[in-house]
């Protein structure tokens, strides 16, 4: 229903325009409000950015987003960026991928990897992901928690005071407590998933949506048990290390206690890579890193 080159996540603005970021580092809105009816939106550039806009939340009117080399940015109504956390702990903030703002104004993201290719982190599992907190009353930005394998999507626990971080590398999701009595701990809140997990969001009904844009890659499932392969991979031209993605669209859906309760699928690829399901006015709007279109998928349809 929207076309863009690998629209990668989406967001609402409060007149129900659909906003998402392009592989050519552009941020797209639909010129009108979108709703059952739309079938080819028609888009306009919102931003450019310096890099790869990936994660889109609103924070009040501006636009916030997190894109890859650019790090987290804020969008103003009007189309201006401004950079606000590029590094963190002395680090560059490589690979800024999802967004979640709490309810004092802290900005939490994820910063997936610390590879300028996203294939590296899943060959190597280096655990370099990164969770990071931007403090806008003091524009700090810190390290929350590390050692995650490809820090990805980002959403608010089901008891309000957790976060629920995908690792795609690792095939699960973590959850980290950023206040209450368990604050700075972090658990498992789904593991083994049968795909690589991307962005998470949470419904109005508690309800969680899991995009995974592929299957298990049964290579590195196996390269995995040998190390002493993945450390030669270095030696290798890109192309070698690319990773195939079959085209196979899921998307899970979890309950409050991270069980998997039920699942979408679309084994013919007509939707396929699906990187985010986004609950939206009775229905879930997909991303996609490698299509070229938001799809609209509605609740009745279950």
């Amino acid at each position: 229903m929207v076309r863009v080159d690998g629209p990668e996540d989406v967001a609402f603005d409060d007149e129900n325009r659909l906003y998402t970021g392009a592989g050519d580092g552009r941020v797209y809105r639909t010129v009108e409000p979108i709703d059952e009816s739309t079938s080819e939106a028609t888009v306009e550039v919102y931003a450019a950015l310096d890099g790869r806009p990936l994660g889109l939340t609103f924070d009040g009117d501006d636009l916030l987003v997190a894109a890859t080399e650019a790090g987290l940015c804020s969008v103003a109504p009007h189309g201006e960026v401004t950079t606000l956390a590029d590094s963190a702990d002395g680090r560059p903030v490589a690979y800024a991928d999802d967004i979640f703002v709490a309810d004092d104004g802290t900005v939490y993201f994820t910063d997936a990897t610390a590879h300028e290719r996203f294939e590296d982190e899943l060959w190597e599992l280096g655990d370099t992901g990164r969770l990071l907190a931007y403090h806008p009353d003091s524009g700090e930005t810190t390290v929350e928690l590390d050692g995650l394998g490809f820090a990805n999507g980002l959403a608010l626990g089901p008891d309000d005071e957790s976060l629920l971080v995908t690792e795609t590398s690792r095939y699960r999701v973590t959850q980290y407590w950023f206040e209450g009595d368990r604050e700075g701990e972090d658990a498992p809140f789904v593991e083994t998933l049968p795909g690589f997990p991307d962005n998470v969001d949470r419904g109005a009904d508690g309800r969680y949506w899991l995009a995974i844009p592929s299957l298990r890659a049964d290579v590195l499932d196996t390269l995995h048990r040998y190390p002493w392969v993945i450390r030669q991979l270095g030696k290798l031209p890109e192309s070698a290390t690319e990773i195939d993605i079959e085209p196979y669209g899921l998307v899970v859906e979890l309950d409050a206690d991270g069980n998997v309760v039920d699942s979408l699928h679309a084994p013919d690829g007509d939707v396929f890579g699906i990187t985010s399901a986004t609950p939206h006015d009775d229905a879930l709007y997909l991303g996609s890193l490698f299509g070229s279109s938001v799809a609209r998928y509605p609740f009745d349809s279950e």
